[in-house]
């Protein structure tokens, strides 16, 4: 059953953020993406940045290397995730708290995989 999480952006590393979109998540990976246009039911939101991850070790080394190349918001999901099949591998988690100033994590951010 796939299970569908929504947040203020989608952060995609190498490319930059989607604002208000909604990744959908099947056995802990993420197999879509689309922008949230209206409330939709069964979507749950959360406040802070969805990351869409290879693997964890990106994350649990800190924060500063991923972050540092993309900062943009985008105005569409980039092609190689538009595909038939999502790529593979890819884990959503939530990071809170963040600062949507300079779009980054702060001092205390945690990271939650979302299942």
């Amino acid at each position: 059953m796939i299970k569908r999480f929504a947040s203020h952006f989608i952060f995609l590393p190498g490319h930059g953020y989607l604002k208000q979109y909604v990744v959908g998540v099947e056995e802990g990976q993420v197999v879509s993406a689309f922008p949230l246009t209206e409330e939709i039911e069964g979507v749950e939101w959360f406040p802070g940045v969805i990351a869409l991850l290879n693997n964890e070790e990106d994350i649990s080394k800190g924060y500063s290397g991923i972050f540092q190349k993309a900062n943009e918001v985008l105005q569409e999901l980039p092609e190689v995730f538009c595909q038939e099949t999502f790529p593979s591998g890819i884990n959503a988690y939530l990071l809170y708290p963040f600062d949507f100033t300079m779009m980054l994590p702060v001092d205390g951010t945690r990271h939650r995989l979302l299942r």
